[in-house]
């Protein structure tokens, strides 16, 4: 993993300048969703000492260039202890501006947090010149405060924002202030006319001490040539990794020991974990890329994941083509995706060979925390799982026992069934989150490990526990229902089971026992058709279907008993059913109907039921009691892509 952080760093480093990977380029929008163009501004924040005042003014505004990004030492936001020197910053974070000068925000302070980075790391080089002009800087606090902070409703309490300078300037929907950059005048300070504060040479001179250690330090001259641990090779300017950077995919190299140092010991970290100055930029460079503007992550069950292939040693890549197919690819398999929008042309963007891994991990976009990792998945393992899920889509749209469209409809549109579909059936518990179940389940599958089927099933039961007795709130992946939709919201989520089911049936990583197919029959209704297929498609045994028909009546039952507050439904234990708990529940139906004089809408499925029901067998080698609950589902919703919401649709079948 770390030659390919190496050679990415490689790539990205071309054409770059020294002081690219420490530099934070602000988000630029130039069209508007309607088309219309959008004119970037930068805008200048005057402290003029001379006159003790700050002014922020709309006649300064210049349109965005992308190289005051580097002329201006536009900073990446150090993540941390570290203090903020920032006096270039994109819109959106004022507030690291503010800090610089003026400390931590409602807090009290003598002086800014720029001034404390210079005590920390380089007193000697805060010089009185420049001490003075923070000093005086400080001073205009209030006045700065004053033009820049909004009231926020929550805290009651002023707050920097970029907002509180648009609405004063009075700027068009099109127009954005996208870079704020402090300027100086202070006549006292040698400096007469207006400057950028990042041009003054006592800072540069500390952002140079910081980032770039001056090359005559004798520490490193006179360093014996030793090996880099990044790459392998004899250098001889190695040395110890520097990780002042938070937000790096390197903190995870170092600190996570489980992964890639887990033979050394505490202590040798320094003397071990040693990477030359070069590949300290490559390294740099890679994780800036993957974890920012490259955009290589994902959401694997609502879990943050950092997408890293590794190539074959010998090949050469077009890393511009490779990462955006993985990319794709990655989308399509774990994100929602629209039918519409989808494109099936999902041809390889690169002929390498190559595996993938997924780093999971935590940050607020100042810290690095690595909290599990899929690894090394073959291209030809992970291409298989995606045409796996796209082949159930595409048979289960031809089935005619579903409306597979309808199962599918997210937010008004139908979507395309993939790992996303599947997160949100599997229960993961609120107060449980750093036990991602789902999470491990799709570890399992991309890893090409067998996955029990019980645990499935209990997953299920779970599910319908959640729908049933609306428990969302402890269940916060689940979308929210209604018991007006419960039998929507099952016939849904068994058909995305029973998709999800065929998925790992064709990746060969489930074992399920099968039936033969059925022949067609002579005068087929049309219902009978449909079962027959849905039980020939499914594969189903001798006592799945009997749970089917079991579920077949229920609907039945509980179709009679439109209006009341307490149905047959309730007669089901949605944590599980033995053989007893089925018989039971094939009694009180039979009972039911008979109370509503309407036993011949039940005689039939009844007598399906009992021809395959072995009662003695079934105490031999019973099905799974979680199972069972699933298969009566299965035949309870069956057909119930006619119902309405919050209405109940008569039981098709031969016996009405």
């Amino acid at each position: 993993m770390l030659s390919t952080l190496l050679k990415i760093g490689e790539w990205q480093s071309q054409c770059k300048g020294e002081w690219d990977r420490f530099l934070e380029k602000p988000k630029v929008k130039y069209e508007t969703n309607k088309g219309d163009e959008i004119t970037n501004y930068v805008l200048p924040i005057v402290f003029d000492l001379d006159e003790r005042e700050v002014v922020i003014d709309s006649t300064n505004l210049r349109e965005y260039d992308e190289n005051l990004v580097e002329s201006l030492k536009a900073l990446k936001i150090q993540g941390g202890n570290n203090k903020a020197m920032y006096p270039t910053v994109p819109a959106g974070k004022l507030i690291q501006l503010y800090k610089t000068f003026f400390g931590k925000e409602n807090k009290d302070a003598s002086h800014g947090e720029l001034r404390e980075a210079f005590l920390k790391d380089c007193p000697q080089l805060l010089t009185d010149s420049l001490d003075w002009v923070l000093s005086q800087i400080f001073a205009l606090k209030d006045s700065f405060l004053n033009q820049v902070s909004v009231i926020n409703n929550k805290t009651n309490l002023p707050e920097v924002n970029i907002k509180a300078i648009e609405n004063r300037f009075e700027l068009n929907k099109n127009e954005v202030i996208t870079l704020v950059y402090a300027v100086v005048k202070a006549s006292g300070a040698g400096i007469e006319d207006p400057m950028p504060f990042a041009w003054i040479p006592d800072y540069l001179e500390f952002l140079k001490a910081k980032f770039f250690p001056a090359s005559n330090d004798t520490k490193i001259d006179v360093r014996t040539p030793s090996v880099c641990y990044a790459s392998g090779e004899i250098s001889p300017d190695v040395k110890e990794l520097e990780l002042s950077d938070r937000y790096s995919l390197n903190k995870m190299f170092v600190t996570e020991t489980r992964n890639y140092a887990s033979c050394f010991a505490k202590d040798g970290f320094k003397i071990n974990y040693q990477v030359s100055k070069s590949n300290q930029e490559k390294l740099d460079y890679a994780s800036s890329f993957l974890l920012n503007e490259g955009g290589c992550k994902v959401k694997i069950a609502n879990v943050d994941h950092v997408i890293i292939p590794q190539f074959l040693t010998r090949e050469s890549v077009d890393w511009e083509l490779a990462l955006t197919g993985i990319k794709k690819k990655s989308d399509i398999l774990f994100n929602l995706n629209e039918l519409e929008s989808f494109t099936k042309n999902i041809k390889d963007e690169t002929d390498n060979i190559f595996w993938i891994s997924f780093i999971a991990y935590e940050s607020d976009g100042n810290f690095f925390k690595s909290t599990e990792i899929i690894k090394d998945i073959s291209r030809f393992h992970f291409e298989r799982v995606i045409e796996a899920f796209l082949y159930v889509e595409k048979e289960m749209r031809r089935s005619i026992f579903l409306d597979w469209n309808s199962v599918m409809m997210e937010y008004g549109k139908s979507s395309l069934f993939n790992l996303y579909t599947v997160y949100r059936l599997i229960p993961v518990r609120k107060d449980k989150e750093k036990k991602n179940r789902a999470l491990d389940l799709f570890k399992s599958i991309l890893e090409n490990r067998r996955i029990e089927q019980r645990r499935l099933f209990d997953y299920f039961c779970e599910l319908v526990l959640c729908h049933y007795y609306e428990r969302y709130k402890s269940y916060t992946n689940i979308p929210v229902s209604s018991k007006d939709y419960f039998g929507k919201v099952i016939r849904d989520s068994v058909s995305r089971y029973f998709a999800f089911l065929q998925v790992l049936k064709k990746l060969n990583l489930i074992e399920m026992e099968e039936t033969i197919t059925h022949a067609h029959e002579d005068n087929e209704s049309k219902y009978d058709h449909a079962t027959r297929e849905f039980f020939d498609k499914m594969k189903l045994n001798q006592d799945q279907k009997a749970m089917f028909y079991l579920g077949r009546m229920l609907s039945a039952v509980e179709y009679l008993q439109e209006g009341k507050n307490k149905t047959v439904i309730q007669k089901v234990n949605f944590n599980g059913m033995d053989r007893d708990a089925v018989e039971r529940l094939r009694n009180g139906l039979m009972e039911k109907a008979k109370q509503y004089n309407s036993m011949e809408r039940v005689t039939f499925i009844n007598k399906k039921f009992g021809d395959l029901f072995d009662f003695n067998k079934w105490g031999i080698n019973p099905m799974n009691s979680q199972e069972a609950v699933f298969f009566l589902l299965t035949g309870y919703s069956f057909g119930a892509s006619k119902k309405e919401p919050g209405k109940k649709a008569e039981v098709e079948g031969p016996e009405n």
